[in-house]
C-alpha cells in the first residue's frame, strides 16, 4: 500500500495494487520518505468526520445496499487510516475489482472519500470457429484454452490459452495452423466473451519414421506395426493425434507378442519439415528381453495366465506386479474348488536374452463348499445377512465348487461387522472356523460364522445447535439420528449429508457441521450434538446464458429453475442443467458460478451452452428369427414354419425447429415381412407444461403376414402424453385411417374374401396409461408394471357408417390391459408374472361378434410376448377351409416365469408356463385345456418351458424353448391358392384338406426380458 498526499488540494490518496506487483514500489517510497513528513501528510483529515462516500465511476458491479454492508467506513464516523485500509482490503475480497484508489478531500465541515476503480473480467463464453479439419473437433479445442467459465480474466490466461491450442493443432499435424482470439467484453456483468478463430491449414503427412535404440527386430515390421503407411497402396495417411498413438501401441503390442513385456516405446519428437509438408516420428525403442511367464504345478491357460498376471497389461516386471498375479492366481484356483491353492512367484535372471519368471503354484486338495451357518445374530435374521455375504455354497451349474476363498471370507466379515455398526452395535465381533470334512466327507467345506453382537448403542438425548436461518423442525424431522434410536458413525454420516445438503438447497455454500457424543447417564446409551456453523447466505445476481445460435433465448428462461433474488442452491442448478438437457437440442451444458471466490452475497450464474446438431441420421441391421410363417404363395403352413426375415431401419430427425425445441423425423423400416414409414412431430412440454408432450404422426405401412393376410395401412395421429407422477404417463390419442386388405394375400375360404378384404375408414379416441415401479425396465427384480389402453371408433368421429348386410365397419369399444409384478423370492429367485387381457365389442352391427370387426383390428397373439405354445400370431380362431389364424375379438394371456442365476454372473435361466388364447368373443372365454373338435378353439392352450437369460449392456439376450401342452389341432388345406380357387364351392371335396396341428415344439430369439 502507498499513501501520498497531494499538498495543494489537501487530497490523501491511497492506492492498493497486487501486492506481487507492486510490492517493490512500496518498499521504495517508504525507505525514501521522511516518516515525520507523512505523518504530518496523513494527520490533514485524521479523525475528521466522513460527510460523504462516493465511487468514481458511479455504475458499481455491487448494489449500493452491498457496499454500504462491506465497507467498514460510515458516515458521520471519523476518518482514520485503519478504517481506509480495511475497506480497500473488503473490496478486493469481492474480487470485483482489479485496481482500488482513494481519495479524501474537504466536505462541509468534514471530509469526503472517493473511491476509485477498475472493475475485473471473468470468462464467459468460450467459442471456436473458422475453418476447422477435425480432428481436433472445436470443443477440443475449446478445452484446450483451459479458460474456465466463470474464472478471473487475464491477458495471460488468454496467451495460454492460444498457446494450448497451437499444441493441440500441431499434435495433429497442423502446423501452419493460425489461431486469432477476439474478445467482446460486457460491461455490466464484468464478463469476456472469447471467440477463437481458427484457419487449420493443410494437414501433415507422415514420412519414415526414426527408429532408435536396441530394436531386436527388424525395422519393417516395426515399420508396419505402426500403420502410418495405407494397406496395400503404401501412401503415407495424414497425422492426427489418435493415429501417433495407436501407432505406439501398435509397436508395444508388436514386442508384446514377442513376450518382450518390458519394452519401452516412447515418443521422442515429431519434426515437421514445411517444405515437404510431412512430419517424421522420431521412436525410442529399448526392447528388453524375452520373458515367459509359466505356470508350475498346474494348469492354467495362456490367455488366463495373461488375464490374471498383471506384468502383460502393465508391460512391466517388478515384484509389485508379481505378487499382485499370485493373489489373482489364488483367487481363480480358489474359485475353482482348490480353496487351500498358494501361488509364490520365482524370478529368474537374464541369460542369453530371455528371462523366466515361474509360478509355484501348490493347488492342494479340491473342495466343495457345502455349508455356511451364521450362529449369535439375534437382531438380524440369518436371511439378511445372507443377503450381504459374497460365500455362496455349491450348486449344480452356476458354481459347482461353491465361491470361496480367504479375501471373500474376509471381505464377509467386514460387511456384517459393517452392518451391525451401523446399527448402534460398536462392540460387534466376528470370527469364523473353517472345516474341511464337513459330515465326515473329505473335500466338502464348512464356514461356520460366529457374532458376537455386545450391546446396541442407542441415543438418549440429541441437541442440534446453530439453524437459525432456515426451518429447523424440518431438517429434525429428516434426522436418521434421533431419541431412541441406534448410535452409529454411519447414521450421523447421513444426517450430516442430508442437513448440508439442505443448506447447500438453500444458499449456504460455506455451510459446515460439526458433531460430538458422550455416553449418557443410562448404560448403553450417549448423548449426541450436532452443531452447524451456517455462513453467509448467497443469493443470485443475475443468470446468463451464452449467445445462442438457433434456440430461442426463452426457452431456456423458462427452464431455469433459479432466477434473480432466489437463493443460490446448487440443486437448482444442477436441476436446470437437467432439464435443459433433456431438451435434446444441446450437446452440451456447462454450468458455473461467476467470481465464486468472490466475498459476496449475489453472484451471477453462468450457463454456457453448446447447441446440438439439427439434423442426425441411424442406420440400423437386424432380423427375425423364428417360425414366423410359409411362403406366400401356398397353403402349407398354417400352423408356421420356420423362417429368416432380414431388416433393415433409416432414421432422419430434424431437431430444435425454430429454435423451439420442437423436431420433426422419419422412420423407416423394411424386411420381408414389412415396410413402414413414419413422420413424426414432437413438440416437448407442451403449453409450457412439463408435464405434457404434443406429437403429430403420419404413417404408412405394408405388413406381409405370412400366414393369413397382407394390409395396408394409412394413419394420421395427435396424441397428448401428461407425466401425471414419477410411476404414471397418461396418454391421449385421436387416430385417423384407412386399412385395406390384399385379396390376393387372403388365404382363408373364397366365399368370405369380398367381405373382409374391402378397405375400411375408422377414426378412434383413446385413452393409455402406463404405471411403471419396477426397479429396472431392461432386467426387472421387483415392482409393478401395469398398463391400459381404452379406445372408441365411432361414426361421429370419423368411422364409416354401418350398412346392414356390409362389410365389418368402424364402429367398436376396445380395451387392452396388463399387469406385470416382479417378486424377488430369495437373492436367487425372481417370480415374474404377467396377465393380459382385452375385448373388442362391436355396436350398431348384427351379425356375428368375430365378423363385426375387420380383420386388420382384430386381436392376433401368441407367440415370444404372449404365450410361447403357439408361433408368432399363430393363437385363436382359424379358417375352417385353410386352417390359417383369422384373429379374435377378446385375449386372455397369463405368463409365469421363474428367474434364476444359471452359470456365473451373466447367464441365467428361466422356467416358465404360459396360459391362454385369443377368443372369438369375449363370452367364449373358457378356462378349458381340452378342444372339443376341430372347429373349437375357444379353450386355453398351455405351454411349458425353459429359457437361456445371457447379460449384456443393452438388455439380455433371450433364448425359450417351449413345449405345447394342448396345441389347437384344425383342418388346413394343402395346396396352392389356384387349388383353392379351382375346387370351388366345396374345397374339401377335392381330398386336400388334412387334419393339422400346431406344433408342440417352439423356440423363440430375441434381445430383452419377456415382459
Amino acid at each position: 500500500m502507498v499513501t501520498k498526499l497531494l499538498e495543494s488540494t489537501y487530497v490523501i490518496m491511497w492506492m492498493v495494487r497486487p501486492l506481487l506487483a507492486y510490492l517493490p514500489f512500496a518498499m521504495l517510497v517508504l525507505a525514501v520518505a521522511q516518516p515525520e513528513t507523512i505523518s504530518a501528510q496523513a494527520t490533514a483529515f485524521e479523525g475528521k468526520l466522513v460527510r460523504l462516500i462516493q465511487f468514481n465511476p458511479r455504475q458499481q458491479p455491487l448494489d449500493p445496499s452491498e457496499l454500504h454492508e462491506i465497507l467498514p467506513l460510515k458516515t458521520n464516523e471519523p476518518l482514520t487510516g485503519d478504517v481506509v485500509r480495511a475497506s480497500i482490503e473488503r473490496l478486493f475480497a469481492t474480487g470485483r475489482y482489479a485496481d482500488i484508489q482513494v481519495s479524501a478531500e474537504p466536505y462541509q465541515d468534514g471530509v469526503a472519500v472517493t473511491f476509485i476503480t477498475k472493475n475485473s473480467w471473468f470468462i464467459g463464453d468460450v467459442a471456436v470457429g473458422g475453418k476447422l479439419s477435425d480432428p481436433p473437433n472445436p470443443g477440443q479445442l475449446e478445452n484446450a484454452t483451459r479458460l474456465e467459465l466463470g474464472q478471473p480474466y487475464s491477458d495471460a490466461k488468454l496467451k495460454e490459452g492460444v498457446e494450448g491450442q497451437q499444441r493441440l493443432l500441431e499434435n495433429n499435424g497442423l502446423y501452419r495452423s493460425t489461431v486469432t482470439p477476439s474478445i467482446e467484453r460486457d460491461e455490466e456483468f464484468q464478463q469476456v466473451n472469447i471467440r477463437f478463430g481458427v484457419d487449420t491449414g493443410p494437414r501433415a503427412y507422415f514420412t519414415t519414421p526414426v527408429l532408435l535404440g536396441d530394436l531386436k527386430m527388424d525395422a519393417g515390421r516395426i515399420l508396419s506395426a505402426t500403420k502410418f503407411r495405407r494397406w496395400l497402396i503404401h501412401t503415407w495417411k495424414p497425422v492426427t493425434q489418435n493415429r501417433v498413438r495407436q501407432g505406439l501401441d501398435g509397436v508395444r503390442k508388436l514386442y508384446e507378442k514377442e513376450n518382450r513385456l518390458e519394452a519401452k516405446v516412447t515418443l521422442e519428437q515429431m519434426k515437421y519439415d514445411p517444405a515437404t509438408n510431412r512430419s517424421q516420428a522420431t521412436l525410442q525403442i529399448d526392447a528388453g528381453p524375452r520373458i515367459e511367464v509359466n505356470p508350475v504345478g498346474a494348469k492354467i491357460s495362456q490367455s488366463k495366465l495373461r488375464r490374471l498376471v498383471p506384468v502383460f497389461e502393465e508391460h512391466a516386471v517388478d515384484h509389485d506386479l508379481l505378487m499382485e498375479g499370485a493373489r489373482n492366481l489364488v483367487d481363480y484356483f480358489q474359485s475353482q474348488g482348490y480353496f487351500e491353492a498358494e501361488a509364490e512367484p520365482k524370478e529368474q535372471r537374464v541369460v542369453n536374452d530371455k528371462a523366466t519368471i515361474d509360478y509355484l503354484i501348490n493347488l492342494g486338495a479340491r473342495h466343495k463348499l457345502v455349508h455356511v451357518q451364521i450362529d449369535g445374530n439375534r437382531y438380524f435374521t440369518t436371511e439378511a445377512i445372507r443377503e450381504r455375504m459374497y460365500l455362496q455354497t455349491a450348486s449344480l451349474l452356476q458354481f459347482p465348487h461353491g465361491r470361496f476363498s480367504e479375501n471373500f471370507l474376509r471381505r464377509d466379515e467386514n460387511s456384517i461387522v459393517n452392518l451391525y455398526q451401523s446399527n448402534g452395535f460398536r462392540d460387534v465381533r466376528v470370527s469364523h472356523k473353517v472345516e474341511n470334512s464337513f459330515r465326515g466327507k473329505p473335500g466338502d467345506l464348512a464356514v461356520f460364522i460366529t457374532i458376537e453382537e455386545g450391546p446396541q448403542y442407542t441415543i438418549a438425548h440429541l441437541q442440534v445447535d446453530g439453524i437459525e436461518k432456515i426451518d429447523k423442525a424440518a431438517v429434525l424431522a429428516t434426522l436418521s439420528s434421533t431419541e431412541g434410536q441406534p448410535f452409529s458413525d454411519f447414521n450421523v454420516a447421513v444426517d450430516r449429508d442430508t442437513i448440508l445438503a439442505r443448506y447447500f438447497e438453500g444458499g449456504f455454500p460455506n455451510a459446515s457441521f460439526e458433531w460430538n457424543s458422550k455416553p449418557a447417564a443410562a448404560p448403553n446409551q450417549v448423548d449426541l450434538f450436532y452443531v452447524i456453523e451456517e455462513g453467509r447466505q448467497q443469493f443470485v445476481k443475475q443468470v446468463l446464458i451464452s449467445p445462442l445460435r438457433f434456440t430461442r433465448p426463452s426457452l431456456v428462461y423458462r427452464n431455469l429453475k433459479l432466477n434473480p433474488g432466489d437463493p443460490l442452491s446448487l440443486t437448482a442448478i444442477t436441476d436446470t442443467q437437467r432439464r435443459l438437457y433433456e431438451l435434446g437440442i444441446f450437446a452440451r451444458v456447462d454450468t458455473a458460478i461467476q467470481n465464486p471466490d468472490g466475498a459476496t452475497d449475489h453472484k451471477n450464474v453462468l450457463f454456457e451452452l453448446d447447441e446440438a446438431r439439427r439434423y442426425s441420421m441411424a442406420v440400423g441391421f437386424g432380423a427375425e428369427f423364428g417360425r414366423i410363417g410359409g411362403c406366400q404363395t401356398c397353403l402349407d403352413a398354417p400352423a408356421g414354419t420356420t423362417g429368416f426375415s432380414p431388416r433393415i431401419s433409416f432414421d432422419l430427425t430434424r431437431n430444435n425447429l425454430w429454435g423451439l425445441a420442437h423436431s420433426i423425423s422419419l422412420r423407416t423400416r423394411v424386411s420381408t415381412l414389412e415396410q413402414r414409414v413414419l413422420l413424426n412431430y414432437s413438440w416437448p412440454r407442451f403449453k409450457h407444461s412439463d408435464a405434457l408432450n404434443l406429437s403429430f404422426t403420419a404413417l404408412y405401412q405394408d405388413s406381409v403376414d405370412v400366414r393369413t393376410f397382407s394390409f395396408k395401412r394409412i394413419e394420421g395421429s395427435v396424441q397428448v402424453s401428461q407425466r401425471y407422477s414419477k410411476a404414471v404417463t397418461l396418454f391421449y390419442r385421436y387416430a385417423y385411417r384407412r386399412v385395406s386388405v390384399d385379396q390376393a394375400s387372403l388365404k382363408i375360404s373364397p366365399l368370405l374374401i369380398p367381405l373382409v378384404s374391402q378397405p375400411v375408414l375408422l377414426g378412434i379416441v383413446s385413452f393409455g396409461a402406463i404405471q411403471d415401479r419396477r426397479d429396472d425396465s431392461v432386467d426387472p427384480h421387483k415392482g409393478v408394471y401395469n398398463t391400459i389402453d381404452l379406445g372408441i371408433a365411432e361414426h361421429a368421429i370419423g368411422s364409416q357408417r354401418c350398412i346392414p348386410g356390409s362389410p365389418p365397419c368402424g364402429n367398436f369399444l376396445r380395451f387392452l390391459g396388463r399387469n406385470a409384478t416382479y417378486h424377488q423370492l430369495t437373492k436367487k429367485l425372481i417370480l415374474a408374472r404377467s396377465i393380459q387381457f382385452g375385448d373388442i365389442y362391436a355396436f350398431r352391427f348384427t351379425g356375428p361378434a368375430l365378423s363385426a370387426i375387420p380383420l386388420a383390428e382384430r386381436f392376433f397373439g401368441g407367440g415370444g410376448s404372449s404365450n410361447r405354445g403357439f408361433p408368432e400370431n399363430g393363437a385363436g380362431p382359424r379358417d375352417p377351409i385353410t386352417g390359417f389364424p383369422l384373429g379374435g375379438t377378446a385375449l386372455l394371456f397369463n405368463q409365469t416365469e421363474l428367474r434364476f442365476p444359471l452359470i456365473g454372473e451373466n447367464i441365467g435361466g428361466v422356467l416358465f408356463h404360459d396360459a391362454g388364447n385369443v377368443y372369438s368373443s369375449l363370452s367364449n372365454i373358457s378356462f378349458r385345456w381340452k378342444q372339443r373338435d376341430l372347429q373349437d378353439f375357444d379353450y386355453m392352450v398351455h405351454a411349458a418351458g425353459f429359457g437361456i437369460r445371457y447379460r449384456t449392456p443393452i438388455g439380455p439376450l433371450r433364448l425359450d424353448l417351449a413345449y405345447s401342452i394342448n396345441p389347437p389341432t384344425f383342418f388346413g388345406f394343402k395346396g396352392s391358392e389356384q387349388d383353392l380357387i379351382n375346387a370351388g364351392v366345396i374345397p374339401c371335396s377335392t381330398g386336400k384338406c388334412t387334419v393339422q396341428n400346431v406344433s408342440h415344439f417352439q423356440f423363440f430369439f430375441s434381445i430383452g426380458q419377456t415382459f
